[in-house]
């Protein structure tokens, strides 16, 4: 599961640093209105890098703290602590993106156009890589107290 929780945390930090620095969401091609002064500078805003957000980076934070628990966990003495704690981590990045990401549910349903798509998918992302991790994680949990367990009736 080391290899695993690195592997998690490099495709979360990944997801992090293309939502960060990826391109800036173009605007919707039908039925927007023209720009005025007011939305011509918003655009303008958007696109400067000064004026990014630190959030869209916290897929890469959970992924560096999974990387360190990830790399703990090639120390046998460490493992079970390095992975209890690489677990904890995806449940707090699956109830984090799923909990932000339920409060756009709405808007997207209704096809509200002042939802952020872009923003929208990307957290729906971490959720998704944060609870498969999380479910391995307890799976490979199982099967280690299994094993545990048949060696000990041997």
């Amino acid at each position: 599961m080391a290899k695993v929780t690195v592997s998690f945390a490099a495709l979360l930090i990944v997801l992090g640093c293309v939502g960060y620095f990826g391109t800036t969401p173009q605007p919707a091609e039908s039925g927007a209105a023209a720009p005025t002064e007011e939305t011509s500078g918003d655009t303008a805003e958007q696109s400067d890098p000064a004026k990014r957000s630190v959030t869209a980076l916290i897929p890469a934070f959970v992924g560096g703290i999974l990387l360190i628990f990830g790399l703990l966990a090639f120390n046998e003495g460490m493992r079970k602590h390095a992975m209890h704690g690489a677990a904890m981590i995806g449940l707090l990045g699956f109830l984090a993106g799923a909990g932000r990401g339920s409060m756009g549910i709405g808007k997207f349903l209704s096809g509200d156009p002042s939802l952020n798509q872009r923003s929208f998918a990307f957290v729906w992302l971490m959720a998704l890589l944060c609870l498969v991790f999380l479910i391995m994680c307890i799976n490979s949990f199982i099967q280690t107290r299994k094993r545990r367990e048949q060696a000990a009736a041997n």
